[in-house]
């Protein structure tokens, strides 16, 4: 049996840092369940509307700030700013009831929306519309073909990887179907491996659906740069 490491985990360190930056040895068990909660809600408010990643950050045990990053702004602030005063207020509420539970003071949320302006260099988006489109019906090796086409634009991405599993085309029998594209060298721990997963939600069950990118080589130690920035 293969043992699979995710390779954003395998890079970190080397070419790729946390998602929850911070780390507290007191109550570190309350602040993990609220980084979990808060990327909860924000994934079952907004599935699937080009978030292609959420950043935590906590300087002190009193500040939070959530950093979402998204192909489509529009969609997650709303109109007036009341789908993001939304997601605000619902993150409170849950936040309220785990700290008051563990008798510790509800730290003050800050979000905020960043745009990205290349969403098609992210496996998270990728595979959102892969996701999409596999829900409306269409062909699965279609889908993962026109995804193919879409990286091949892209002039960071130098290779893709893309996999379905599950029942493809409402078959009983599960069976998976891959196609690649360029290199993709996800043993070299200085390659810049994207990866993502999502699933798509068909009347036959769930399919799902799985992006690498390969975006070169990177030579500098992704925590040196932090540091160096800061000084």
């Amino acid at each position: 049996m293969g043992h699979k490491v995710s390779p954003y985990a395998l890079r970190l360190g080397i070419n790729e840092y946390w998602k929850s930056r911070w780390f507290f040895t007191k109550n570190y068990k309350v602040y993990l369940e609220a980084d979990f909660t808060i990327r909860k809600i924000i994934n079952e408010m907004f599935r699937k509307t080009g978030i292609v990643d959420v950043v935590i950050e906590r300087k002190d045990p009193e500040h939070c700030k959530v950093i979402i990053k998204t192909a489509r702004p529009g969609v997650l602030i709303g109109r007036e700013g009341q789908k993001l005063k939304k997601l605000q207020n619902k993150i409170e509420l849950k936040l309220k009831e785990i700290f008051s539970k563990n008798k510790l003071p509800q730290p003050a949320t800050e979000i905020i929306v960043e745009e990205v302006k290349k969403p098609t260099s992210y496996a998270s988006y990728l595979a959102q519309l892969a996701a999409i489109d596999i829900e409306k019906n269409k062909s699965p090796r279609a889908v993962m073909k026109k995804i193919i086409e879409r990286a091949k634009q892209n002039k960071e991405i130098l290779g893709i990887k893309i996999r379905v599993s599950g029942r493809l085309g409402g078959a009983n029998i599960h069976r998976s179907e891959m196609i690649t594209w360029g290199r993709m060298p996800l043993s070299k721990l200085r390659a810049k491996i994207d990866y993502a997963f999502e699933e798509a939600l068909t009347k036959y069950g769930i399919i799902g659906v799985k992006v690498w990118l390969y975006k070169g080589d990177t030579e500098e130690i992704k925590e040196d740069l932090d540091i160096k920035e800061k000084e």
